[in-house]
């Protein structure tokens, strides 16, 4: 578990694979006010994860990013049958093998209320997620909204990367950005999110933006503002 900022903010990595590419896959561990955790895109639960997790706190919520970040949430369902597990769009119709406590939107549970920044990146037919910001650590918090891979000996993680433009600079993944049909709700997600008070990104697939994460951003989604 790497520490983001000091008492507040951890994140995991694990390999992954989207159709047999290595592509990753990381968790974010936020500390709330009440010292309890939120988890943020879980990934698979080891013994050694869960050793690290009761270090830092208790689990208090679950919080997947969007409705393909699933995979994992049985094992900690689980695992934490005390904790709070929410729902992003369509998630709830996807998965209804599992009891959610509540459906996210673009306002903020109780939980973390008055703590993290949240609103739903709108406008697309297929997929819409759940952005968070912790102003604590000027971090923005994304799933696959935007995707940014080291250079990689692996060619095929290479090919995927550069067929999504997000090989040489953080970009949104071409599979998801065509979908994105209404640019106005795109936009008016985007311009909420550009208020925030934050300098990095933590990204759930590649490298992470350690420093002007904004101008990233902004440049990142140009094509849509």
């Amino acid at each position: 578990m790497k520490e983001w900022s000091k008492d507040r903010l951890w994140y995991q990595d694990m390999p992954f694979k989207l159709n047999g590419i290595p592509v990753g896959a990381r968790m974010t561990v936020i500390r709330l006010e009440n010292d309890k955790l939120l988890i943020h895109s879980p990934i698979q639960l080891t013994t050694a994860l869960q050793l690290e997790l009761s270090k830092l706190g208790a689990i208090q919520a679950i919080v997947p990013p969007n409705m393909s970040h699933h995979l994992f949430l049985s094992e900690w369902w689980l695992a934490y049958p005390e904790a709070y597990f929410f729902a992003p769009p369509g998630l709830q119709n996807k998965r209804t093998d599992l009891v959610f406590d509540d459906a996210l939107s673009a306002k903020s549970p109780e939980i973390w209320q008055h703590q993290l920044y949240q609103t739903l990146l709108r406008g697309s037919d297929r997929m819409e997620e759940v952005i968070l910001c912790d102003p604590a650590s000027n971090t923005l918090i994304v799933g696959d909204t935007l995707a940014w891979f080291r250079p990689t000996s692996n060619l095929f993680t290479m090919a995927l990367a550069l067929a999504n433009g997000c090989y040489l600079h953080p970009a949104m993944p071409l599979y998801w950005r065509w979908t994105f049909q209404n640019r106005t709700r795109l936009r008016q997600s985007l311009q909420e999110i550009l208020t925030w008070p934050f300098d990095r990104i933590i990204l759930s697939h590649g490298q992470n933006i350690e420093t002007d994460g904004k101008a990233l951003f902004h440049r990142a989604f140009k094509w849509a503002l």
